[in-house]
């Protein structure tokens, strides 16, 4: 017990795959002889992918409308939804943890590189552990964009204009060049070619086959909710086997796809020559490899634009910011665009922007630093500049207003539900008055002190009973609340010395009120 409690990628998944899950309490020291042995990993089968597409809605502006929505009508007249889709890969459990091992292995590597060049641990901030000076923790997304707005701000005091320049990598992770990747994980270990063992995790991690979730579903759901799976099946190969996963053995996992009953698909990702490239999104080893990827096209921004043009850089996994004067704008644009395109990755043209932010006079005022879009349209005088999550105008820093309006459309679908849940409960009794809990619904919507507030989490384990046989035992377990939206935005307020973020949820709890009043009037 003591092995698993220091060993942070030494950990069982609770999800469905086609092997059980692992107890690492009793075979610890088995599976650390295994993943930490060399000769072990080279030679290791991993398994196929299970793969599931998370739709995210948007709420957004689309060319043919003047306001924002989730759908709208095309040029032809058919409805297209505006949710972002992204592909989700997931490992088996002890893939899993092979790739997390690996993933320490090469994130320990990267952060001792990195700190030979002065600068470049402050530009890179996505996927990383960076201390916090004033809290005693790591940063957040809250930290990196206050940092940007206050550097916007101290260049503003200069006569040159300050400007800001955005880009954003289209598509990142199923963008990612098979043979730059292995090169730079190469250098990084100070190898010609990689070791056996890491090459297998490379080919694992790049040339790896895939399933889709819905594949092992019942059957295939056109519209509506998605169907589930087969329960009788999956609780049989618990009672017999004491393993919660798709299939009782391997070998019925592999009869499966050679009967054709399951598809086996490879390659997801391809570019313009039909050759793969691209990692999948939801493995440990992922979050590593992007930044390693990335790693040449940072050393060369932190020499030219940093420390030769004295620009400010950062970047968030695909998403990049340069904070420089107006003098050098232009010459940087160019030099990243260049440099990303030898990286043999694309600019999201859509989501690349230019602000310039100068003192403006308004009325009979002082003159107040100000943000100004500029774009082939001219200039908007005004329009904020967004950077993970928040806004900035010149004067305040604020929560991204689509990201409130998010957590108010989140709020009233919550108390939706619950109203829905608390009819179909009160017609089972006649005459019995719709109810709905708001315990629930005040831990997560209202800004009530946290510090006593418990939330409940199912858990599940398999055990041998008398019988020899096995049985899947439930329950719950109480923990604390350590923090909800509202809590979120009062540290964002916090951290940013800035009431006006805090203002900006004032009215949550009339908006939560008015909601559960209009739903029980409705019911």
């Amino acid at each position: 017990m003591e092995v698993v409690q220091k060993l942070n990628w030494l950990k069982s998944k609770g999800y469905l795959h086609f092997t059980g899950q692992i107890e690492t309490s009793k075979r610890a020291k088995e599976l650390v002889a295994k993943v930490t042995n060399p000769s072990y990993v080279a030679t290791y089968a991993f398994y196929p992918l299970i793969l599931t597409n998370i739709s995210e809605r948007k709420f957004k502006m689309v060319p043919s409308e003047e306001s924002r929505t989730h759908c709208y009508k095309d040029e032809n007249g058919v409805y297209v939804k505006t949710a972002k889709s992204r592909p989700l890969h997931y490992a088996a459990n002890l893939d899993a943890m092979i790739f997390s091992y690996y993933a320490e292995h090469l994130q320990n590597k990267y952060e001792d590189h990195i700190k030979s060049f002065p600068g470049l641990p402050e530009s890179v901030i996505a996927y990383r552990k960076i201390p916090s000076e004033t809290e005693g923790k790591h940063k957040s997304t809250i930290h990196f964009a206050y940092e940007i707005f206050e550097e916007i701000k101290k260049r503003s005091h200069s006569d040159d204009e300050c400007m800001v320049l955005t880009f954003d990598i289209k598509s990142f992770f199923s963008s990612i060049d098979h043979n730059i990747l292995k090169n730079t994980w190469s250098e990084l270990l100070g190898f010609a070619r990689l070791p056996t063992d890491h090459y297998n995790v490379f080919k694992a991690s790049t040339q790896f086959s895939y399933v889709y979730l819905d594949e092992l579903r019942l059957y295939k759901s056109k519209q509506g909710r998605k169907v589930g799976f087969d329960e009788k099946y999956l609780a049989a190969i618990r009672n017999k086997n004491g393993i919660n996963a798709f299939f009782e053995s391997p070998k019925a996992f592999r009869d499966k796809i050679k009967d054709g009953t399951l598809k086996l698909s490879k390659y997801p990702f391809r570019n313009k020559s039909k050759e793969p490239i691209g990692i999948p999104q939801g493995l440990p080893i992922s979050a590593v490899l992007a930044n390693l990827y990335l790693l040449d096209f940072d050393k060369k921004v932190l020499e030219t634009v940093v420390n030769d043009k004295g620009g400010y850089y950062r970047r968030y996994s695909d998403d990049i910011v340069v904070v420089c004067s107006g003098n050098h704008a232009k010459e940087i644009e160019g030099f990243i665009n260049t440099t990303l395109e030898e990286s043999k990755v694309q600019i999201s043209i859509n989501k690349t922007e230019t602000f310039i932010f100068k003192k403006l006079v308004f009325g009979k005022k002082p003159a107040r630093l100000t943000s100004v879009k500029v774009s082939n349209d001219g200039e908007k005088v005004g329009a904020p500049f967004n950077y993970l999550g928040f806004e900035f105008n010149g004067q305040k820093a604020l929560i991204k207003s689509a990201n409130v309006a998010k957590f108010y459309r989140r709020m009233i679908s919550s108390v939706k539900r619950k109203a829905k849940r608390a009819k179909k409960l009160a017609e089972r009794t006649p005459g019995k008055k719709p109810c709905i809990y708001r315990r629930q619904l005040y831990k997560l919507y209202t800004s009530r002190p946290l510090h006593d507030v418990k939330v409940r989490k199912r858990w599940k384990k398999i055990i041998k009973i008398e019988t020899g046989e096995y049985r899947l035992v439930t329950g719950v377990k109480e923990k604390d609340l350590r923090s909800n939206y509202l809590t979120y935005v009062k540290r964002a307020s916090e951290i940013m010395n800035e009431p006006a973020i805090e203002n900006q949820i004032r009215k949550h709890k009339t908006i939560f009120n008015q909601a559960i009043f209009r739903h029980l009037t409705k019911l």
